[in-house]
């Protein structure tokens, strides 16, 4: 029996592998009818229930959390059959004082008009704002309900995160049409599939504190193992090592004080209000892929293609990464406008942009896509199109943010107009005079001062600007990241010559360098902490809204982990630093997005950061586990017989385990939050996407080897 449960449960982990690469090629829908809905799948998941649970009860010594652990994922998975037999789930289109009397009902791979048991009428839809900008805050739609069977007239609102529920059905909000006059709504009824499934999880999330909690559990016999006591084998002792171009034409732009000045006014970019600057750092990484150019600070480059063009169509700002789109338009590494452009062949990315497609994605053509989306951000910037700098106040009285190239509102009064139309004008005749530093200084002066009279409650306050500021001046993670690979390298290296060499420092020399090693560490994570503070202040919410943010909360983990545990285990510093900084190296590459940005409505739900919070500390934990295995195995490869190396294999071996009981718990209660959000922002707790089903993946995988009673070889050591 127990072979058939392991058997299944390794079966459906490799099953749920492969399913993810199937609907990357065939598509969502596809998985779902002939996969995630098969009545096979669903068959496969109870018989490994009842294999399971079988296998379990034929031991008869159980903790009382491992027991109600078990019970709990057969619990959910009840949920889940209760759900799929009984639950009716549906969309209701409404339209401004239309009465609607009826749904259409997901019903297989198609649909069906099924009627509601009660009216419902659209009185209004709203779409709110972020102050300034069009990026949408929330989306609110309120209608009237009328039960003629219960003679119940009721006043209702749904809006994102925020369920109606009435006679056991849910509603949330959905879409909306073009107009903003009318709104779908997701419905969702539900009442014993969701009960039996949040029964399960509240179970499951006891059951995994419980293991921790446990004093008779296996994690707290791991913390009183005799091999964390011994100090001398993880007595850490790192030591650090005693540690012309041609001229060329330089490009005009404005000089570097009148360039600060410039970027210190304000600019609508992204969804929010922020310093010019920020625009400016911004341009310039995606052009070169740096922060600056050569001795020009970004706000020079940007201000160099605003009002000197030409100068800078020569110069090789363009970072040109593939070697595909090279080979294929003779461009080299470094490239300028002009450089895209032939008298013979016309725009070199125009045939690989228009043979463009995205089911084919040849390597050449998708970076061609991705440069001609730089180019045309200069060609935007010439036309001053995406430099929406002034506010004005429309016919609804809401505030937004125009370029000089943006028709304003009829409201707008003729001065106004001008001053908008002008203000580049006269900051480019005053950059360029000689002796004209104060009348520069003037006109700046004067935009700052309109943004301040018409911005209105658009405007950031000023903590969130100098705190943008601030964090603008200071490359946190490319600075980090060096510090910590670095740090971390050396001491790694040299641990480990130090075992292969059975060299021993002396006690005092080995204090006095972990001590250093230990104060780097505590440096770093204080900058860090900065880093996300100051990301916190300017964005007004949590810092784990992008996959940028994602990378630094996962090295900020493993910091206060390392922080934490290293006086103890002093060995896991080097850990700390590597892991930290690989972290914070995949923030830093070219494919991370940087750029704050409010969420989107249904992102923004404090559960949804609770989920990513315990996730990313999972994973960080589940890191250590990973570079102990790495360590270990080295160590059994170069010098397999040696007992002082069995003695060090065996302490990673129970340090693995000690933070992979941690792990899984976080990574069990993260997921299921996230199940609860789901359900809470659409009214499904579980869809079978990719990133659930990894995590799912990931949670059995780790939870194998945590059953050392059942599978010897987990135990072995």
């Amino acid at each position: 029996m127990k072979r058939i449960a392991f058997f299944l449960l390794y079966l459906l982990i490799l099953l749920l592998s492969i399913i993810t690469f199937i609907e990357k090629n065939r598509g969502t829908p596809f998985v779902l009818e002939h996969f995630y809905g098969s009545w096979w799948f669903a068959l496969l998941w109870g018989i490994l229930a009842l294999t399971g649970m079988l296998c379990f009860f034929r031991h008869k010594r159980h903790r009382m959390y491992s027991l109600f652990l078990h019970l709990s994922l057969v619990i959910i998975l009840l949920g889940a059959l209760l759900t799929s037999l009984t639950a009716r789930r549906g969309i209701v289109h409404l339209r401004e004082g239309v009465p609607v009397s009826n749904y259409l009902e997901e019903a297989g791979s198609g649909q069906r008009v099924r009627p509601l048991p009660f009216t419902l009428t659209l009185d209004r839809f709203q779409v709110t704002y972020h102050s300034g900008t069009n990026a949408p805050a929330d989306y609110r739609s309120h209608f009237t309900l009328n039960d003629t069977q219960r003679q119940t007239t009721v006043q209702g609102m749904v809006a994102m995160n925020q369920i109606y529920t009435y006679r056991n059905i849910r509603f949330y909000q959905s879409s909306y049409d073009s107009d903003e006059r009318g709104s779908y709504l997701t419905l969702n009824k539900d009442p014993w599939g969701v009960t039996v499934t949040y029964l399960g999880y509240f179970l499951l999330f006891a059951s995994l504190l419980g293991m921790l909690a446990d004093p008779k559990g296996s994690f707290r016999k791991l913390l009183r193992h005799p091999v964390l006591r011994k100090g001398a084998f993880l007595l850490f002792a790192a030591a650090f090592p005693c540690l012309v171009n041609a001229q060329e034409e330089k490009p005009r732009t404005l000089t570097e004080e009148q360039a600060r000045q410039l970027g210190e006014l304000l600019i609508e970019y992204n969804g929010r209000v922020c310093p010019l600057q920020t625009f400016a750092i911004d341009f310039t990484k995606k052009l070169s892929g740096k922060r600056s150019f050569k001795h020009y600070s970004a706000e020079q480059v940007l201000t160099g293609f605003i009002f000197y063009t030409r100068d800078w169509d020569h110069v090789p700002l363009i970072h040109v990464k593939s070697r595909a789109l090279r080979k294929a338009t003779g461009l080299k590494e470094w490239a300028s406008v002009d450089d895209f452009f032939s008298s013979s062949q016309g725009y070199l990315l125009g045939d690989l942009i228009g043979n463009y497609d995205p089911r084919k994605n040849t390597p050449e053509e998708k970076a061609a896509t991705d440069m001609d989306d730089r180019l045309q951000l200069i060609m935007s910037l010439r036309r001053k199109e995406c430099l929406r700098m002034f506010p004005a106040t429309d016919m609804k009285g809401n505030v937004c943010w125009y370029s000089p190239a943006d028709p304003l509102p009829i409201e707008t009064e003729s001065g106004q107009a001008l001053f908008v139309n002008q203000a580049f004008n006269l900051i480019y005749l005053l950059g360029i005079v000689p002796g004209q530093e104060d009348g520069f200084k003037e006109i700046v002066g004067k935009v700052d001062r309109y943004q301040q009279k018409y911005g209105g409650h658009s405007l950031p306050s000023e903590h969130r600007l100098k705190a943008e500021r601030l964090y603008n001046h200071i490359p946190f993670s490319d600075l980090l990241y060096k510090i910590n690979l670095t740090v971390g390298l050396v001491l790694l290296i040299l641990y480990l010559i130090r075992l292969l060499h059975k060299t021993t420092p002396t006690e005092r020399k080995g204090r006095y360098l972990q001590h250093a090693a230990a104060g780097v560490l505590l440096l770093s994570f204080l900058a860090l902490t900065a880093c996300l503070i100051l990301r916190g202040i300017i964005s007004q919410r949590i810092p784990m809204g992008n996959g940028y943010e994602t990378m630094l909360v996962l090295a900020w983990c493993v910091q206060l982990i390392t922080l934490l545990v290293i006086k103890r285990l002093p060995f896991l510093l080097s850990f700390g630093f590597l892991l930290a900084g690989f972290f914070l190296l995949v923030s830093s590459i070219g494919q991370m997005d940087p750029q704050i940005t409010p969420l989107v409505p249904v992102l923004s739900s404090p559960l949804l950061s609770l989920h990513v919070s315990l996730i990313m500390m999972a994973y960080a934990l589940f890191a250590f586990t990973f570079l102990c295995g790495i360590v270990a195995l080295t160590l059994q490869f170069f010098r397999p017989n040696q007992p002082l190396h069995a003695e060090h294999i065996q302490a990673l071996h129970v340090i693995s385990r000690l933070f992979l009981y941690p792990a899984l718990a976080l990574l069990g209660i993260g997921i299921f939050v996230g199940a609860i959000w789901a359900n809470i922002s659409w009214g499904r707790y579980w869809g079978w996407d990719p990133k659930e089903v990894w995590a799912l993946i990931s949670f059995l995988c780790y939870a194998v080897a945590l059953h050392g009673t059942s599978l010897p070889w987990f135990r072995r050591r």
